[in-house]
């Protein structure tokens, strides 16, 4: 029995939350495939906790959002859940911070009420091949296999999965030691006091001599600690390297030792800071995320690249479907990141090319893989420019 559907979207993340959404909201009988059992993607399961690239680049200017719509709307949504009435301005950028939780409900309700959508929860897809009237797919859920058929599939997976499946030409991916570091998140609660940066670099001090000790693990040497918008909540952020020039996101063996090491990690942080820090005296441990947060896989190659050049020299396009404001934030080690900003305080543009290729018509991409270089992928990932280019390809798709 195979199931009709006017546009399939693979992957509810950030992008795929916000293409569902626009494409149920545009009358488009809508079904959403996702392999995890809640919404929002790395926001929701890798416990990544600010919004970044909502706002607009120009830190000299009172904040503003960047992409209207959805990404607006779930900004606003989430400013409301957690009493905030402004982004936190780190640096030279505005940043929102999210609590996972609320992403997860807020995306649930935002769906509860589109008529034309259909979620499916814990569902891995499966296949996809062209056929007469566009694209069938199919669904693999508790060991049971449906098949669907649409005119139109979106993949907003991040690891370009159905490009995997149709030709080798349709993707590519960086080399391993040159792919952005995972990074493993957790929450720690019942932590006490004020937490300045006078008192990050205290604790930074005291990881570091638990590290010369043999106390705790090398990993811990970038740990970082922010708060979260809720009392005595703090996210721990560790990047890992996860074997550099072995590491292969695709091999679940090596996602295996991945998560492995980010929860050894996590744990001995926390055994340490028990004992060595007042603070954390009753702290209980750690929790631990559904998956760590991979920053990049595969990638499209569609009709049109978005480079870094593209992004630093606030470079503009007639086809332009959404904006990217966030600097490129490049992680290809575990010792923290390095910002190449626009030679500009403006935005730039993302053409339409970057969400398709002319020659699989009804295949659009958005989100972490869609058409981009390596370097302009350390801006284009992240979760607010995920919505905007979901939004963008659903408009692309209801027009298809």
């Amino acid at each position: 029995m195979k199931h009709e559907w006017d546009i399939i979207i693979a992957g509810g993340g950030s992008a795929g939350l916000a293409a569902a959404l626009t494409s149920a909201r545009g009358g488009a009988r809508t079904l959403l495939i996702e392999r995890q059992t809640k919404l929002g993607g790395m926001g929701t399961n890798a416990l990544v906790h600010t919004f970044c690239g909502l706002f607009h680049p120009d830190t000299n200017q009172p904040w503003a959002w960047l992409n209207p719509g959805i990404p607006q709307e779930i900004g606003e949504a989430m400013m409301t859940e957690t009493q905030q009435s402004e982004p936190d301005l780190m640096g030279r950028v505005y940043v929102l911070r999210q609590h996972p939780s609320l992403f997860a409900s807020i995306a649930d309700d935002l769906c509860a009420v589109e008529t034309q959508l259909t979620r499916l929860s814990g569902s891995e897809w499966a296949s996809l091949s062209q056929v007469a009237n566009g694209w069938q797919v199919e669904v693999l859920s508790r060991g049971l296999t449906q098949s669907h058929c649409s005119k139109a599939v979106i993949d907003t997976t991040g690891d370009a999965t159905g490009a995997r499946w149709l030709s080798p030409s349709l993707w590519t991916m960086a080399p391993p030691e040159k792919l952005y570091r995972p990074a493993y998140v957790c929450t720690f609660t019942k932590v006490t006091g004020e937490h300045g940066e006078g008192w990050r670099l205290a604790l930074g001090a005291l990881i570091v001599k638990g590290i010369r000790s043999k106390a705790l693990p090398e990993a811990t040497t970038g740990a970082a600690f922010r708060d979260s918008t809720f009392t005595e909540e703090l996210f721990m952020t560790i990047d890992l390297e996860a074997g550099q020039g072995q590491w292969d996101p695709f091999d679940p063996n090596k996602r295996a030792e991945l998560e492995a090491t980010g929860r050894f990690t996590a744990i001995s942080l926390w055994r340490y800071l028990r004992e060595h820090h007042a603070d954390f005296k009753n702290c209980p441990p750690p929790q631990f995320p559904a998956q760590a947060g991979i920053r990049e896989t595969a990638r499209y190659v569609g009709d049109e690249i978005l480079t870094g050049e593209d992004l630093a020299t606030n470079r503009r396009f007639k086809n332009e479907i959404a904006l990217a404001g966030w600097p490129m934030e490049k992680r290809e080690n575990a010792r923290g990141p390095k910002f190449r900003y626009f030679d500009q305080p403006k935005p730039a543009g993302i053409p339409a090319g970057c969400l398709r290729n002319r020659q699989y018509p009804g295949l659009f991409f958005a989100g972490r893989c869609l058409s981009a270089d390596h370097e302009a992928l350390a801006s284009v990932r992240v979760m607010g420019t995920c919505m905007a280019t979901g939004q963008a390809a659903a408009k692309m798709a209801l027009a298809f």
